[in-house]
């Protein structure tokens, strides 16, 4: 598959959308990615994927195909009160980059064209306007089809 900054986007849109969050309020509260900066809203958990345009970086036994990009995953949820002894917006938060980066690992080593990611812990805090928001980035090293 020829790889390239946008395609790497779109394979995570589908992978991410795949997803079914552990704390879902009702069926349709799933992940569904945005491309793009965050233009936040009131309602749901919103998903966006923001990407830096990849450059070629061959080091020592890469090639001049091996190309690499930053990407950051931001996941906002509203943060409300949880119902007594349950968890709320900031643990569900947690339990969502887990999962999410897990599945990363898997798509990397099964996703021909991907040599290597290298994530950043997650930040996950309120972000005092009523929401709780998980930020990641994630290095993704690939071989581009030139």
């Amino acid at each position: 598959m020829a790889m390239d900054t946008a395609t790497i986007l779109d394979l995570l849109t589908t992978r991410i959308e795949a997803l079914v969050p552990r704390a879902q309020s009702s069926a349709d509260d799933r992940f569904r990615v945005t491309l793009g900066d965050p233009l936040a809203s009131a309602g749901k958990r919103q998903t966006f994927i923001t990407a830096d345009g990849a450059i070629r970086k061959p080091r020592g036994g890469s090639t001049c195909n091996d190309w690499e990009t930053t990407l950051e995953i931001t996941v906002l949820y509203p943060d409300t009160m949880p119902a007594r002894k349950q968890r709320g917006a900031y643990s569900h938060a947690l339990q969502d980059v887990e999962d999410m980066l897990a599945d990363l690992y898997a798509w990397a080593v099964t996703t021909s064209g991907i040599l290597a990611i290298d994530p950043s812990p997650a930040a996950v805090a309120s972000d005092n306007d009523g929401r709780i928001e998980s930020i990641r980035s994630i290095f993704v090293q690939f071989e581009r089809a030139l």
